[in-house]
């Protein structure tokens, strides 16, 4: 295997990535791999270094760092809406907080297990989701996601958890940061749009578009949702009380909540959600924006060794 460029985010995992990269990079040329590095320096960073390596002839692009990494890894595959090599392959070495995206992908979270999927080169490809909302200046704004996106509380909580230090963990430190977000969340006003069809206008606690499994540290969201079926889960979880909330919360980590009488669960191409005020949202454990969101599913876009 050749062209390889590896991009490290030595700020994940709460920064001890940059101690950690160094064995990583020992074992991956005792295994006879050949690779450019670049290390993050800022966000946004990493999607232009993906984007300038595969104009420059990489064809294989290892992430080493958290979702956020990986999800900007992804979007530096396209220039818009189209593939800059529609024969380039994606690599996951995962040192985030929440790993969810390896949990879908099957993908182990030691780095030696990491790197025996990658030297295995097998290639899979799967779903993506293209997502128009607005930034928070107003402007419009355009971005991928591979794993999940929610808008209300699941973005709340993923700006508390991103302020904040996570040596917890990434379980830990979403439980938490989900548990103090909620005690003072003010369920928003939405309207929520499926393949054109109004399916629910009221207050909600989220609604979630999910191509993957796993969000917040492992809990189960979707536990039917398929990443490469070209369609994405929405889940919309109307308004209940914080003491309902709470009592129901461990079920998620199970993947036993879509029997609740307050969740909504379609499967989808297409999903719009319409705020009376602007709702932050999250994209594989990101805040670019706000609604109004308008998100598209888009069927193998993209190949992953996994």
């Amino acid at each position: 295997m050749n062209n390889i460029f590896v991009l490290v985010n030595p700020a994940s995992a709460n920064g001890t990535t940059r101690e950690v990269w160094p064995k990583i990079a020992e074992e991956m040329k005792r295994r006879g791999l050949e690779f450019e590095t670049h290390m993050t320096t800022a966000v946004g960073n990493a999607t232009d270094a993906v984007r300038d390596a595969l104009k420059r002839g990489k064809t294989t692009i290892i992430a080493v760092g958290g979702d956020g990494t990986a999800n900007e890894a992804v979007n530096g595959f396209f220039s818009g809406e189209t593939p800059i090599n529609p024969d380039a392959r994606l690599g996951i070495i995962s040192r985030g907080t929440g790993c969810d995206l390896i949990k879908s992908l099957g993908i182990p979270k030691d780095y030696p297990g990491a790197l025996d999927v990658i030297a295995a080169n097998r290639e899979r490809a799967i779903d993506l989701a293209l997502v128009e909302y607005t930034q928070d200046d107003g402007s419009p704004g355009q971005r991928w996601f591979a794993n999940i996106a929610d808008v209300g509380l699941g973005a709340a909580v993923c700006k508390r958890v991103n302020r904040v230090s996570k040596s917890a963990g990434g379980m830990l430190s979403f439980l938490t940061g989900t548990l103090w977000t909620a005690l003072s969340y003010k369920n928003p006003h939405a309207r929520v749009i499926a393949d054109g069809k109004t399916v629910y206008d009221g207050p909600m606690i989220l609604a979630a578009a999910a191509n993957g499994n796993f969000f917040g540290g492992g809990m189960l969201l979707a536990p039917t949702a398929s990443i490469n079926d070209g369609k994405l889960e929405l889940l919309v979880v109307r308004a209940m009380s914080k003491l309902r909330l709470f009592i129901n919360l461990p079920k998620i980590y199970k993947g036993k909540h879509l029997s609740h009488p307050k969740i909504d669960l379609y499967q989808v191409e297409e999903i719009e959600v319409i705020g009376e005020k602007p709702i932050a949202i999250e994209l594989d454990g990101e805040n670019p924006g706000n609604t109004p969101v308008r998100i598209r599913a888009r069927r193998e876009a993209i190949k992953v060794l996994c």
